[in-house]
């Protein structure tokens, strides 16, 4: 299936609609890093889109790109590998999982999260959790950063080979503590309005 470009606004109804056959009981969340912000031309999605996707699966050799939404900085979310797959994002934790990819590099120092790109990823987030009733906890929600690169373990960004992924930057910071703090809060206040 050719990727969709979906605004933020449509994408509860959308996501509603879908039926998905395969079990799914976590969402992990990462940011691209490259490509970034100044990547994003406001109308390339697609494009970027590809370059992830050719990426993935001639340097990495997955079947397909890693992810199954990458949101923008415009509010679009554009959707990527079938949902009948596991990802292939995060060593250790794919397995039952969804994963939403972020634009941007959301390290100390890197892009600022423009006010859109933020509500999006908080809804993207909020809808795939509801879809699937996924817990809005650092057990079910996870980050990239808090697994090791090699084993696969999660030591929550404490030793051993770790990205800073999502962003030492994202919502508050990239460790559990964060997240509880900062993101799942967010998540919260959509499913429980």
């Amino acid at each position: 299936m050719a990727d969709l470009i979906i605004d933020q606004a449509d994408f509860h109804d959308w996501i509603e609609s879908i039926l998905v056959d395969r079990p799914v009981t976590r969402l992990l969340i990462h940011h691209t890093w490259s490509p970034s912000y100044k990547n994003f031309n406001g109308s390339n999605h697609l494009e970027l889109q590809e370059g992830m996707r050719k990426f993935h699966t001639k340097d990495r050799g997955w079947a397909d790109i890693g992810q199954h939404f990458s949101t923008f900085p415009d509010g679009k979310i554009v959707t990527g590998r079938s949902l009948e797959m596991d990802p292939a994002c995060t060593k250790g934790a794919n397995q039952n999982a969804i994963c939403i990819e972020n634009v941007g590099n959301f390290d100390d120092e890197g892009d600022i999260m423009t006010e859109l790109h933020m509500k999006t990823i908080v809804e993207a987030a909020a809808r795939v959790c509801g879809k699937w009733h996924i817990p809005v906890d650092a057990d079910h929600v996870l980050y990239h950063h808090w697994f090791d690169l090699n084993s696969g373990q999660r030591n929550d960004g404490i030793g051993g080979t770790t990205k800073s992924c999502p962003g030492s930057n994202f919502f508050g910071g990239n460790r559990p503590e964060d997240a509880e703090a900062h993101f799942f809060p967010l998540i919260m206040n959509v499913l429980l309005p």
